[in-house]
């Protein structure tokens, strides 16, 4: 499927799937059900809608926007829930929608069309023929929207919870775009890489302080999401979504991309040897 098709596509099936999301949450509030059971139902029958264009189109990668275009859209949800509107809470609404814009930028400039399909999703169907769509469903799928609706639970301990401490607000949106900021430069940086046709591997600019300051970059946004529930009190169970990320991409996307990389780029074992692994440092 042509690029442009393929964009019209992903735009048909989330706005379906986001006005569908507005009406169902619409629905469970009326019908007095808890804000987070609510979110919950809503998120995961969400996913459901792009699964299922998914299986229509055969292709996985049309769940790769709902990373980055759902979460502002479900903080929304929630200030309209809770009629929480001010400007402590559009704060924190920038801070998601400045990391929500990067990625989703990001997205769009990288994306080749359906005919196209993510390399881990590739090798996935090389290697649960049968069960591919089953695994599509419960890694690709679920498994994301699950943990990155984890990551945001700070926020809503927040809005239900009250803000005693304005400090962590600031604080946690600060580290929110300063994360969202890596990411941009460090993908930017790697695109030029890519456009002048460089056969090395890249160890230029952020990418000479860690071999993956994108995906650092995506985690420290995280941790400033974190963050931010500090300004109601200290809840354990805010740091799960932050840990989680921390495991998801130290365990599975860099090991992922470096055995990708080893095999493509003749040098990059020599970037591992002499170039930190995730944190940016000297």
């Amino acid at each position: 499927m042509e690029r442009k098709k393929s964009l019209n596509l992903a735009l048909i099936t989330y706005l379906g799937t986001l006005l569908l999301g507005g009406y169902l949450m619409f629905i469970l509030h009326s019908a007095e059900y808890g804000i987070l059971l609510s979110t919950i139902i809503v998120d995961v029958t969400m996913t459901l809608v792009v699964f299922l264009v998914s299986i229509k189109i055969n292709n996985s990668s049309m769940y790769d926007p709902y990373w980055s275009v759902i979460p502002p859209f479900i903080i929304m949800l929630w200030m309209i829930w809770l009629n929480i509107f001010n400007l402590l809470t559009y704060i924190i609404l920038f801070g998601v929608f400045i990391w929500a814009y990067r990625l989703t930028r990001n997205w769009m400039i990288d994306f080749k069309g359906f005919g196209h399909e993510d390399f881990r999703y590739i090798d996935f169907r090389n290697k649960f023929v049968k069960l591919y769509w089953i695994i599509s469903l419960v890694g690709i799928h679920l498994f994301p929207t699950l943990i990155v609706l984890l990551s945001m639970y700070p926020i809503l301990i927040v809005f239900e919870n009250g803000i005693t401490s304005e400090f962590f607000i600031f604080l946690g949106v600060s580290v929110m775009i300063l994360g969202a900021a890596i990411s941009f430069v460090s993908d930017s940086q790697l695109r030029e890489h890519k456009r002048l046709a460089i056969k090395s591997s890249i160890t230029t600019g952020l990418w000479r302080y860690s071999r993956h300051p994108n995906y650092f970059g995506e985690v420290t946004f995280w941790f400033g999401v974190y963050i931010i529930s500090f300004s109601s009190g200290v809840f354990l169970e805010a740091s799960l979504g932050f840990i989680g990320m921390l495991i998801l991409f130290n365990f599975y996307s860099v090991p992922k991309m470096e055995k990708k990389l080893l095999q493509n780029k003749p040098d990059y074992q020599n970037v591992i040897d002499n170039h930190p692994r995730f944190f940016i440092r000297p």
